[in-house]
């Protein structure tokens, strides 16, 4: 064996035999790890997760004396988690959920929903609901109505 190293130069050079032992304990070192712990299987739960709990549920619910909207606008400003929505037409009474996580401070900025009636409409409103309570509405009448809900975060009172 020596001869077949000595023919490639490997025991005369140091440099040779180092990279040549690296690689022999590298390789010697690769292989396969079991897991000593036996596999658990997963236990089905009981318990419900409340969406609440997780995130903040914002609902929007546009309502008319026709069964149908135009130019509708929806902007859930999240900080990691923005969505919006806009259709030029939508049947109504129209009512849609957004959910927003809580993973961050102050997760939710503001909610701003915008519609216009259609030309059989006498009146429009939208309503905002932050977890099932209210918390902007509005109802607009005339010829060109527009109804325009918004909640802006504020710190304080209000």
């Amino acid at each position: 064996m020596n001869r077949g190293l000595q023919s490639l130069g490997i025991l005369k050079n140091p440099w040779m035999l180092a990279v040549l032992a690296g690689v022999v304990i590298l390789l010697s070192a690769c292989g396969t790890a079991t897991d000593p712990i036996p596999e658990k299987k997963a236990e089905e739960s009981t318990a419900t997760v409340e969406p609440e709990a997780d995130a903040i549920l914002v609902e929007v619910l546009i309502e008319s004396d026709s069964d149908a909207a135009l130019n509708l606008e929806v902007e859930v400003n999240a900080r990691d988690h923005p969505q919006s929505v806009y259709f030029d037409s939508i049947e109504l009474p129209y009512r849609e959920e957004f959910a927003v996580p809580k993973d961050t401070f102050i997760p939710l900025t503001s909610t701003r929903v915008q519609a216009e009636k259609d030309a059989d409409a006498t009146w429009i409103s939208c309503t905002i609901l932050y977890d099932g309570e209210v918390v902007a509405t509005h109802t607009s009448r005339g010829d060109s109505a527009k109804s325009v809900c918004e909640k802006k975060f504020r710190l304080g009172p209000g």
